[in-house]
């Protein structure tokens, strides 16, 4: 959950917020976003905030906060507290690819028995089917009464004729949000450039949407026919993506095939990680040729003149809509030299927003502030609900120091613990391990994952880990700064009323001696430092040769998963003897293991619990009645929680 407070961040009781009647209550919004590493659908949930933050303060005289809600997420508990429900946008009218059938369905029957109203901004209609199981159910929940208005980008007849049967929903023509990008992220177009941006797309897209006959090879062969044709025509040429780890992995199999890997910083852009990246990288180039609708969308809104290579009727219907139909390219036209043509025609004319363009924004614009003005109102004059106060900071972890822009998670990041600092953090886990000369970093195992998040080549390291320098040169998403144990320690000295989970793994033997000597060595002498200091291990082995130490920590022993007990006759009672013997306070435990009688128990014996990791407030409320003492999370906001 991610909390909105406009575009450049500032909080919105601090900079949008309208003061408070009296009379009236606030009134919680949830923007329901799509999270994921295609960059293009966070573009739309950010041009959608900064048109709700246009509105409210002109057409709601109370105060207001705003949510955004990962429509993954499935936060039952968040969902009900909501005054206003408001999609951002995007393809969610579909059934066929990424199940946001599912995921609509169940945000609208949580609306429909709290009865709070729903609008539909700016979003995607993609195919009917009558026997289709996932498409009757799509249907029937948009026919709930909560369904307030459906703004449609493109397939606005579909959506009439088929899924709508009941009357009283506001249904209107408009366009992609995206459009507003120059505006929102304050991005103009490089007009100096001669570098055409190839935005590719992953591989198995063609057949995925049932377009036969493009293979993998025809894709890269038309990839690299078309940097030919570019250089030929005298322009430079640079490979992008919208952020997707598929999309990413391909775009390195093209550079590869075209002969480039060695040069990949100057043909390949830098994968992005936020939204404001990908529209820079767009405004830098003379013109795209690219498969990503959002990668196009991005493009007009910057004037840059771009060609879709065609796999979903959504390009078309854009294509359209937009006035420019011949640079929307479908498959049996992928002629590397008409492709490029069609581009260099384009480039000539520039790009330009046609009057039905500039009707559908405003058309965005009134359509949405006609939901807010509407039901705002009427949301402003609920009955109070009153819930008595968490002392949030006192439950909550934030695991591998806590996760950024509610999909990057375990960086154990120095910035980002200090951002969740700030919002309202005191307690944190970090994970360590020994680099492969006995040096200690701050990384979550050494794993085919860990490797891909750094950067670095799995196959390069499996008989070690890299050195020291080598990880340190590393950045985490290619943006976040590793760190080793030393700088970790410093800045949590620094912040003097915080408590750290330290995180060691399953070292053998030899690596868990190296690391207790290591660790001891850079906290010897830092006697309040050290209270604030948990260990936590997960062997009886471990936490005897932790005892053993001539620094003596604070322990927290692992509770293993509910298999591993059953296989090893593992109990709460088994495990509270071992804590005992060893002075131990606190058990962690995995969310598969967690368990009521469980906790109870392990209570009885006086063991505190630690239970990592949950990213809903539901799943934090359930384990919170369970009586677990302290709960890791990676994207949860503690001032979120505290405003609810």
């Amino acid at each position: 959950m991610k909390w909105v407070t406009g575009i450049n961040r500032k909080r919105i009781w601090d900079s949008r917020m309208i003061k408070k009647k009296e009379n009236l209550r606030r009134v919680t919004i949830l923007l329901i976003e799509i999270v994921n590493r295609n960059l293009g659908d966070n573009v739309i949930a950010d041009n959608a905030e900064y048109l709700l933050l246009k509105v409210l303060p002109q057409h709601i005289r109370q105060e207001y906060i705003v949510f955004r809600y990962n429509i993954y997420s499935e936060d039952y508990a968040l969902l009900r507290r909501a005054d206003l429900i408001i999609f951002a946008g995007g393809g969610l009218i579909k059934y066929k690819q990424e199940s946001f059938y599912h995921y609509t369905s169940e945000i609208l029957r949580v609306a429909e028995e709290q009865q709070i109203p729903v609008y539909f901004n700016c979003v995607g209609v993609e195919g009917y089917e009558e026997e289709d199981e996932r498409c009757q159910q799509l249907k029937n929940s948009l026919n709930y009464s909560c369904v307030k208005g459906i703004s449609v980008r493109d397939d606005i007849e579909t959506l009439k004729k088929c899924y709508l049967q009941k009357g009283g929903i506001r249904i209107t023509k408009v366009i992609d949000p995206a459009v507003l990008s120059s505006k929102v992220y304050g991005i103009m177009k490089d007009n100096t450039s001669r570098v055409i941006g190839l935005g590719i797309i992953r591989d198995q897209i063609f057949a995925d949407y049932g377009i036969e006959g493009i293979e993998k090879e025809d894709e890269l062969n038309l990839w690299c026919e078309l940097i030919s044709e570019i250089e030929k025509q005298g322009y430079e040429w640079q490979l992008f993506t919208n952020g997707l780890t598929q999309d990413h992995k391909f775009a390195l199999e093209v550079l590869e095939a075209a002969g480039r890997t060695k040069e990949a910083e100057r043909y390949f852009a830098k994968r992005p990680i936020c939204t404001n990246e990908l529209v820079g990288i767009i405004s830098r180039y003379a013109g795209i040729i690219a498969g990503r609708m959002h990668s196009n969308i991005i493009a007009y809104a910057l004037k840059v003149p771009g060609i879709a290579l065609v796999w979903n009727n959504k390009l078309l219907f854009w294509g359209k809509r937009i006035g420019y139909q011949e640079r929307f390219i479908q498959p049996e036209q992928f002629d590397t030299c008409h492709i490029v043509q069609v581009l260099l025609k384009g480039m000539k004319k520039g790009v330009r927003k046609k009057l039905g363009v500039l009707l559908c924004e405003t058309r965005m614009q009134y359509e949405l502030a006609y939901f807010i003005k509407t039901y705002g109102q009427k949301a402003a004059m609920l009955p109070v609900k009153k819930k008595k106060a968490v002392e949030w900071e006192k439950k909550l972890v934030a695991v591998a120091l806590g996760g950024a822009e509610l999909r990057y998670t375990s960086m154990n990041h120095l910035a980002v613990m200090k951002q969740k600092y700030e919002d309202g953090f005191r307690k944190f886990e970090a994970d360590i391990r020994l680099t492969s000369d006995g040096r200690l970093v701050c990384v979550n195992g050494w794993s085919e994952r860990t490797y891909e998040r750094l950067g670095l080549i799995a196959e390069d390291y499996e008989e070690e880990p890299p050195s020291y320098e080598v990880f340190m040169r590393c950045k985490s998403f290619g943006v976040y700064e590793t760190a080793d144990f030393e700088q970790l320690i410093a800045q949590t000295e620094n912040l003097e009323d915080c408590t750290l989970f330290l995180d060691i793994g399953k070292p053998s033997k030899k690596v868990l001696s190296q690391m207790i000597s290591e660790i001891c060595h850079i906290c010897q002498g830092r006697r309040q430092l050290i209270k604030r200091l948990l260990v936590r291990v997960q062997t009886r082995y471990d936490l005897e040769q932790f005892a053993a130490a001539k620094v003596k920590f604070r322990m927290a022993y692992y509770m293993p998963s509910p298999e591993v007990c059953e296989e090893k006759n593992i109990t709460a009672a088994k495990v509270s003897a071992i804590c005992q013997k060893n002075k131990v306070k606190w058990i962690t435990m995995s969310k598969e293991t967690l368990r009521k009688e469980v906790v109870e128990e392990l209570h009885d014996f006086g063991i505190k619990v630690c239970v990592f990791s949950f990213n809903t407030l539901t799943e934090i409320e359930a384990a919170m009645k369970m009586g677990v003492d302290l709960v890791g999370t990676q994207h949860i906001s503690i001032k979120m929680l505290k405003e609810l």
